[in-house]
C-alpha cells in the first residue's frame, strides 16, 4: 500500500512540474491568478516531495530534520486565497493575506535556524517534537481561516463577482471546495490522532491526507487552468463580437416582420439576443412577451417545427456557424465560442450541433475555412 502512495505522490509532483512549466509559457501565464495558482500547486508538490524524500530516501535523516520539515504546507491556502480573488477579479475589494502569510513563514523558518544548535542534541527531541506540534495547530488553524473567508466570498458574495458569473458558473470552484474540505477534516483529525506522539507520529494516519492532497493536485493541474484559459478567451471573444456588431451599419433585426404572433416572438429573441442567455426558458420569454405559456409553447411548435429548447438551441447553433466560418474568429476556441452564443455547457453544445448541421463543431469549421483558403 505504501508503494501505492509513494508512486501517487511522485507522480503528483511531476505532474505539478508539467503544469507549472505549461502554464507559464502560455499566453496567460504572467497574469497573477495563473502566478498565484502556479504557486498553489508548486507548494503542493513541495510539501509531497518532502515527505517522500524522508521517507524514502533520507530515512536515516536525524530527528531534527525529520520533524523540522520546511513548512510548505503553511503556504498553500493562502496562495489559493489570492488566487481567487485575483480569478473573482475583485483584488480591490478584498484583502489578500500573502504578506501576512509570508511572514508567518519567514517567522517558522527563523526559529528553525535559532534551533540548530539542537541537531545532534537528543535530549532536545520532545522540546523539537512538541514545537513542531504547536506549529502544526497554529498552522492548521490559520488555514482553516483562510478556506472560511474562501467559502464566504464564493458563496455569499456573489454580488462582488457578478461579471466573472456570466463567463464561468464556478461550479469546478465549489466541487474545489468540497474537495479542500475533506483535505483539512483529513489533517485535523491527523493532528488528533498524534496529539500524544510528540516524538514518534505514526506517519501512516497521514496517508489519507497526502492521497488527496495529492487528487487536489490532480484536480487543480486539470480544472483551474482550462477553467481559467476558458473564461479569459470568453471575455477576449466577447470584446471581438461586441466591436464587429457596434460597427455594422444596418442590424439584421431591422427588416424582420411583426405581422404575425410568431414574428414578435422570434423578433423580440433575436433582437434582445435572449438566446445568449444560458438558462432561458419558456417562462421568461412568457413574461417577457405578455403571452400564456402554452401559446408560446403552440406557436414555436408549429411555426417552426421545433420544441422551445430547441428552437433557442437552433438560434444559438446558427450564431457558431456565422463565427466558425469567418477567418478572424479562428484563433478562438471552439468551446468558447459555443459558450458564448447561450450553451451552458461543451456536451450540450456539441450535441445541438450535431443534430442541426450533422457535422461536428470542429468538421463545420475546417470545411468552411478551407474553402476561403
Amino acid at each position: 500500500m505504501k508503494h501505492f502512495f509513494d508512486f501517487l505522490m511522485i507522480s503528483g509532483v511531476i505532474l505539478g512540474i508539467i503544469f507549472i512549466i505549461a502554464t507559464q509559457i502560455s499566453k496567460n501565464g504572467r497574469e497573477r491568478s495563473i502566478i498565484f495558482l502556479n504557486l498553489v500547486v508548486a507548494f503542493l508538490m513541495l510539501n509531497n516531495l518532502q515527505a517522500f524524500s524522508l521517507e524514502t530516501i533520507f530515512t536515516d535523516a536525524p530527528f531534527y530534520v525529520q520533524r523540522l520539515q520546511i513548512p510548505w504546507y503553511l503556504l498553500i491556502m493562502p496562495s489559493f486565497y489570492a488566487f481567487l480573488i485575483y480569478y473573482l477579479r475583485i483584488e480591490k475589494k478584498v484583502h489578500s493575506y500573502t504578506r501576512i502569510s509570508l511572514g508567518l513563514f519567514i517567522l517558522q523558518m527563523i526559529i528553525r535556524i535559532t534551533m540548530i544548535p539542537y541537531y545532534n542534541d537528543e535530549s532536545k527531541n520532545l522540546f523539537i517534537g512538541q514545537y513542531v506540534q504547536t506549529e502544526e495547530i497554529v498552522n492548521a488553524a490559520y488555514s482553516i481561516f483562510l478556506f472560511v473567508k474562501s467559502i464566504i466570498l464564493l458563496f455569499r458574495c456573489s454580488e462582488m463577482y457578478k461579471t466573472v458569473l456570466t463567463f464561468d458558473s464556478l461550479r469546478w470552484l465549489k466541487n474545489f471546495m468540497f474537495l479542500g474540505g475533506l483535505v483539512i477534516l483529513m489533517w485535523i483529525c491527523a493532528i488528533l490522532l498524534n496529539r500524544d506522539k510528540a516524538i514518534h507520529p505514526e506517519l501512516y494516519i497521514y496517508y489519507p491526507l497526502r492521497l488527496s492532497t495529492t487528487i487536489l493536485l490532480y484536480w487543480i493541474c486539470y480544472q483551474g487552468f482550462y477553467s481559467y484559459s476558458l473564461m479569459s478567451e470568453r471575455i477576449k471573444l466577447r470584446e471581438a463580437i461586441a466591436f464587429e456588431e457596434k460597427s455594422k451599419i444596418a442590424v439584421e433585426q431591422n427588416g424582420l416582420s411583426e405581422d404575425t404572433k410568431f414574428e414578435k416572438i422570434k423578433n423580440h429573441i433575436e433582437k434582445n439576443k435572449r438566446y445568449l442567455d444560458p438558462y432561458y426558458s419558456l417562462e421568461k420569454l412568457s413574461s417577457e412577451t405578455e403571452m400564456s405559456v402554452s401559446t408560446l409553447s403552440h406557436l414555436i411548435n408549429q411555426e417552426s417545427g421545433y420544441n422551445f429548447s430547441d428552437y433557442i438551441n437552433y438560434m444559438r447553433v446558427k450564431k457558431v456557424k456565422k463565427y466558425l466560418s469567418k477567418p478572424d474568429y479562428s484563433s478562438y476556441t471552439i468551446v468558447a465560442i459555443g459558450l458564448e452564443c447561450g450553451f451552458n455547457s461543451k456536451s450540450v453544445f456539441y450535441a445541438a450541433f450535431r443534430k442541426f448541421t450533422s457535422v461536428t463543431p470542429s468538421a463545420f469549421k475546417k470545411h468552411h475555412l478551407s474553402q476561403m483558403s
